[in-house]
């Protein structure tokens, strides 16, 4: 089977581009096992490192030395990997040894450890960035959204004199040889399986010794400092299915990626973010060599939606050959995926069998009786209008009274009773007094008020017994019609003026 050629993207397998897709893309179908391996980190640090070159070809002039930082510092992870994965300690000494002003980064991985070690030149010091890679299977899985990290987890700076002593450059990178390779026990996760402790190889391993032990040991020559950092919301996946380790997102392209976004960060312009555009521009690359090899129309559509996502975090205008380059790429993806589109509803397309249409008989076509239609339409003009108007009558329970005319109480439906003690105690309030003077005369006016009062009493007493506001207002309203009885009764008798009352 042909391998990948360095320097020519055509050579991608279909295993290379489906390797390169899961781990660059993160499509929503990801494999249930784990895919890592030696041969698939070294494919994946030389496809980066060729479209770093063939991007800076593209870029402005402004970005080239970041890009070419870039591009010596993804050399210097390739030279250091050995062909098992794990770090060479020669190869390592031989890449810090040769840091310069041109090239002041190397990006190391301490696989077995899940770290990567970043050191970075200056005119007087060294300063080694360590920081964790794959994050732990709880916090993949509790976490909503994406996951939020800062990177790096440490700085410790050394001076110059210290760093270029070969005698310490030996012992260093022979320890990450170490690291890199041997597992500590206390940084592997345990599953208690059969009442016996158990490593647990499906959990990634705790970045304690490059985190925390390596950073200490450089202090005994150097101190901690604080540098610029990044935070990366990203997002991880752990697939477990049918296979003995779980599949997740690739480690070494995850330092690719810090490694690549701390150094353009730090060495570009403030304005300008070339890390997003070289993350555009490499997904593009994959795109393209997909669109070449007939990758299926799902593949095709994740990555373009993605890869357009992409171009709209861009906060500021860009206009340049790569982008052109995105935009050639893009367009033959969509133009892919509307012929295939356009050749399955051809193929779905159903004929229509245009037979029986071809020499149609106009004149049965133009003659023809709607029975149902013409009765309707003849009963039209016999309809008679009838109109029917309701015969609904209402009850009234609780009628108004007439302020001419002295009230009588009826008993009714129990319902309304509040309503009609209401309607006497208004009228009484309202009217009693000029009633009064203008009945005055009348013979029956005392006996009239008598049996008001009392058909108003025998309702009201009831109704009031365990409402003492409306038992105040029953005894003012017949307080009220005992005064106008007492006033009718001394106007038909002056003599009662004599008397007192009893």
């Amino acid at each position: 089977m042909m391998t990948y050629v360095h320097g020519k993207p055509a050579t991608l397998t279909k295993a290379n581009l489906e390797y390169l897709a899961h781990h660059i893309f993160l499509p929503t179908k990801l494999p249930g096992g784990d895919d890592s391996s030696a041969k698939n980190e070294i494919l994946m640090v030389n496809f980066v490192l060729d479209t770093l070159v063939r991007f800076m070809g593209e870029c402005s002039s402004e970005d080239e030395t970041a890009i070419e930082a870039c591009v010596a510092m993804i050399k210097s992870l390739k030279i250091s990997k050995s062909a098992e994965g794990s770090l060479s300690a020669n190869d390592a000494q031989e890449v810090l040894g040769h840091l310069s002003p041109q090239a002041p980064v190397a990006l190391l991985h301490i696989a077995a450890q899940n770290g990567g070690v970043l050191v970075r030149k200056t005119i007087t010091s060294a300063i080694f960035e360590t920081f964790e890679l794959s994050p732990a299977n709880k916090a993949v899985m509790t976490t909503q959204g994406r996951l939020v990290r800062q990177f790096p987890a440490n700085a410790t700076e050394i001076p110059s004199l210290d760093f270029e002593d070969e005698t310490f450059l030996s012992v260093f990178t022979q320890t990450l040889e170490k690291m890199s390779y041997q597992t500590v026990q206390e940084t592997v996760h345990k599953a208690r399986k059969a009442e016996q402790e158990h490593d647990e190889d499906r959990e990634t391993v705790e970045p304690r010794i490059v985190t925390d032990l390596l950073p200490s040991m450089l202090r005994g020559v150097g101190k901690q400092v604080a540098v610029p950092g990044i935070c990366k919301n990203t997002r991880e996946e752990v697939m477990w299915s049918n296979s003995k380790l779980p599949w997740r997102r690739s480690p070494v392209w995850f330092l690719i990626r810090v490694g690549l976004q701390l150094t353009m960060t730090r060495l570009a312009r403030k304005d300008k973010d070339p890390y997003k555009e070289f993350m555009v521009f490499l997904m593009a690359q994959v795109l393209d060599v997909a669109v070449k090899q007939g990758a299926k129309s799902d593949i095709l559509h994740t990555m373009s939606t993605k890869l357009s996502r992409r171009l709209c975090k861009l906060k500021y205008r860009s206009n340049g050959r790569w982008l052109q380059s995105i935009q050639q790429i893009v367009s033959e993806a969509s133009k892919c995926l509307a012929r295939r589109w356009g050749q399955i509803r051809k193929r779905e397309e159903k004929l229509l069998k245009l037979n029986d249409i071809q020499k149609p008989e106009m004149e049965d076509s133009l003659h023809f009786s709607l029975l149902k239609m013409e009765e309707f339409l003849t009963s039209i003009p016999e309809r008679g209008k009838h109109i029917e108007f309701p015969n609904f009558i209402p009850t009234s329970h609780v009628r108004p009274l007439d302020g001419n005319n002295l009230p009588t109480y009826t008993v009714g439906d129990e319902t309304y009773l509040p309503f009609r003690l209401a309607m006497i105690e208004s009228w009484v309030a309202a009217n009693l007094d000029t009633w009064l003077m203008s009945h005055i005369e009348e013979e029956n006016l005392c006996g009239n008020l008598k049996r008001l009062a009392q058909s108003y009493h025998s309702e009201a007493s009831r109704w009031y017994s365990s409402r003492p506001e409306g038992a105040s207002r029953m005894l003012l309203t017949i307080g009220e019609l005992w005064v106008a009885a007492d006033k009718a009764a001394i106007h038909a008798l002056p003599m009662l003026r004599c008397y007192e009352h009893e």
